[in-house]
């Protein structure tokens, strides 16, 4: 459990994204934004293509950072669905308080 926390820190600290980013669009699943509006798909390439811990979680902060700047409040992230992943991707919507 401390390791995405860490991880999170060290990007904030290394000024690689917002904290706004970070803390204001959340991981969903399709029934927790059945009700809310659709923003637009969003998608970041991994470092070289690489499945690892470090650069999936890199590029799943940038795709949430592009889904910030265009409103949205949450992320329903694509399935991966082999080892060779050169990219993620979810679609970004904005739900009501």
């Amino acid at each position: 459990m401390k390791a995405p926390y860490l991880f999170t820190v060290a990007l904030i600290a290394c000024g690689a994204y917002s904290v706004d980013a970070l803390a204001h669009v959340e991981d969903a699943d399709a029934a927790k934004v059945a009700s809310c509006t659709f923003v637009k798909d969003v998608s970041a390439p991994t470092n070289n293509g690489k499945y690892t811990r470090e650069a999936l979680g890199s590029a799943m902060e940038q795709a949430r950072a592009d889904a910030e700047k265009a409103g949205a409040t949450h992320i329903v992230w694509n399935k991966i669905r082999n080892a060779n992943v050169s990219s993620v991707g979810g679609k970004a919507y904005r739900c009501g308080k």
